[in-house]
């Protein structure tokens, strides 16, 4: 990640692993599996605070490599049981 940190820029190593990502069509999929024990709606607010940002560094790596940028990005919470989408932040 390039930063600009005090008028210069620096680069920033971020390490993770993807779960899983794929193609649908031509288009990439980025999903990410979490174990977190959450519960209800306030549960899956809370995921999306927690990893928006790690999922967003994760579909940057993914348009670097594919040159495509993800479709969606994806939380699949066991704790759930279900799929949660996560949106850009709108500014």
């Amino acid at each position: 990640i390039d930063k600009e940190i005090g008028g210069e820029t620096e680069m920033i190593l971020v390490q993770g692993i993807i779960d899983a990502w794929f193609m649908e069509g031509k288009d990439v999929i980025l999903m990410d599996y979490k174990t977190d024990r959450v519960y209800g709606k306030q549960g899956e607010e809370e995921l999306i605070r927690r990893y928006r940002l790690q999922l967003a560094n994760y579909a940057e790596a993914l348009s670097r490599i594919t040159g495509k940028i993800p479709k969606e990005k994806l939380i699949y919470s066991f704790a759930l049981g279900k799929e949660i989408l996560i949106e850009d932040e709108k500014g």
